[in-house]
Order: structure tokens, then sequence, then C-alpha cells
């Protein structure tokens, strides 16, 4: 850190500036899209994605589980594994409430492989992490809009 200083003078004090120590946490909107549903014959496909709110930054891709929760948890999961290194703080929002009460709750019997994953990483960086549940959730349009990119690139 040539040529930096970590001193910052504010008001009449000065202090030491950890660099992303204090800093406020990224928020990072999560969801998921399964499509097909409601329809048994066809086979589901599961995309998920997220939007990080203060740049804009987002992802998405398609993933194995077609299962509700456990593709909001693979959402949750994405996010955290694209953005390690991007901050120092994180706080995931997510609209799948149960997801998120399952992975926040101290004890759970037999979670999902998934589940399980997410509450160990939860666990490992408490610090740093933290999972809340949203009504509204603006990542929904990433993943709607990657599906449909995905459904003009099949008509063509």
């Amino acid at each position: 850190m040539a040529g930096q200083s970590l001193i910052s003078k504010r008001g009449s004090g000065a202090g030491v500036r950890l660099p992303g120590a204090l800093a406020r946490p990224i928020k990072v909107f999560v969801d998921a899209k399964i499509l097909n549903v409601h329809d048994p014959s066809l086979p589901r496909r599961a995309y998920v994605g997220y939007i990080v709110e203060q740049d804009g930054r987002h992802g998405a891709k398609q993933v194995e589980d077609t299962e509700s929760d456990d593709a909001e948890v693979r959402a949750i999961l994405f996010a955290i594994d694209e953005l390690k290194g991007a901050a120092r703080r994180m706080t995931i929002v997510c609209d799948h409430e149960s997801v998120v009460s399952e992975a926040n709750r101290d004890e759970v019997r037999n979670p999902s492989p998934p589940m399980q994953l997410l509450r160990d990483t939860l666990a490992r960086n408490r610090k740093n992490l933290e999972l809340r549940a949203l009504q509204a959730n603006p990542a929904h349009g990433v993943v709607t809009a990657y599906v449909n990119s995905l459904e003009g690139d099949r008509k063509e």
C-alpha cells in the first residue's frame, strides 16, 4: 500500500482507517426460476441469478436443482461464490422466506445437501455474511431476462 495513507482526519480528531473493514456491506438480491413446474410432461429447468444493489453487477446460470427451496439455496450459494472477493461484507437478500428461515435457524433436522452447504457457509462467515428475507426482489428480473434470452436463442 505504498503511497496510500491509512490515516483519515475527521472533524477535530484522527483515527486509523482500515480498508474495507468498516465499509458498509454490499447488498445482493438473489432469485431462482423454475420452468415447466405446472406441466409434468415437460422437463423442469432451473435458473438462478443475483444483482448487486450498489453497482448493478449481476450474474445468472442454469442449475440442476429443480425443487424450489434447493434452487433458491443454489442462487444464494452462486452469489456468494461469484462475489466472495468483491467485498469484505455482504447482505444476501432472498424472497423465499422459508429458505432464509431454515438457513438462519440454530438447528435443522435432516437438511438437504444444498441447505447444509449454505448453513455451513453462513456459519463460517458469520461476521461478514448476512442472509435476510425480502418480499419484492429485483433479482427476479435478472433471472427472467436470462431465461428469456435463452428462449430467444432456442427459437433462432
